[in-house]
C-alpha cells in the first residue's frame, strides 16, 4: 500500500520504468478540457503535443490549472476511472498531496540531442 520505490519492477518492453499507476504526474501542460478533440477537429496528428497557450477550466474558470497523468495508488475501477496511463487530470499548481508526483527522464550523455 502507498507508494512505491522507483524501478520496484522490471522495465517494460522499450526500457521504461514506472508507466503506470502509482501516482498521479504534474505535465507542464496547460489544462482544457477539450484540447485533443481541437486538434482531431483541425486534422492535426500530435506528436508530443505540448498543450495549449492558457488554461481553462469551465468548472473553474480563471482558475490556471495543469494536466495530470497516469494513475494513482488511491484509484480503482470502483472509485476513480483515472487510474490508465493515458488518462488526464487536472490541478491547480499548488497542489499537494501523497499521491501526486513527477517523473524524471535520464538520458546517457552520449544520446543527448
Amino acid at each position: 500500500m502507498g507508494v512505491g520505490p522507483v524501478a520496484q519492477f522490471p522495465p517494460n518492453g522499450y526500457g521504461l520504468y514506472d508507466v503506470a499507476g502509482n501516482v498521479w504526474e504534474w505535465t507542464s501542460d496547460w489544462y482544457t478540457p477539450n484540447y485533443y478533440a481541437q486538434l482531431a477537429a483541425a486534422g492535426t496528428t500530435a506528436r508530443n503535443p505540448q498543450g495549449p497557450a492558457a488554461s481553462f477550466d469551465p468548472d473553474e474558470p480563471g482558475v490556471m490549472k495543469r494536466v495530470h497523468r497516469g494513475g494513482s495508488y488511491l484509484c480503482t475501477d470502483q472509485y476513480c476511472s483515472r487510474y490508465m496511463v493515458g488518462t488526464r487530470g487536472k490541478g491547480e499548481g499548488d497542489t499537494g498531496t501523497n499521491h501526486l508526483g513527477f517523473r524524471f527522464v535520464s538520458v546517457p550523455a552520449g544520446e543527448r540531442r
